[in-house]
């Protein structure tokens, strides 16, 4: 059974040096995001703070299969009534 690493980058480096046995490609990528959801949902305040941050798929080679990529941001800030530079 292959083995699938998924390191992650959010201004750190964390480097998976275990890896998971999984069947296939197609089951790396169902472990991939369900990596990611619980990243996220464990630690919403750095995934907002850190700006952009990716996960990296590799094989045992060591080669690049898929990436995973975040970037959250918040809404313009809005204008208040009655701000002059929207006023006539």
């Amino acid at each position: 059974m292959p083995r699938y690493y998924f390191h992650v980058e959010d201004g750190q480096s964390y480097t998976d040096l275990q890896g998971t046995e999984l069947d296939d490609l197609q089951a790396a990528r169902r472990q991939a995001v369900r990596f990611a959801g619980s990243l996220l949902a464990d630690q919403p305040e750095q995934f907002w703070g850190a700006g952009e941050w990716t996960m990296n798929v590799a094989d045992e080679e060591g080669r690049t299969l898929f990436t995973l990529s975040f970037h959250a941001s918040g809404p313009a800030e809005e204008s208040k009534v009655g701000d002059t530079a929207h006023s006539r």
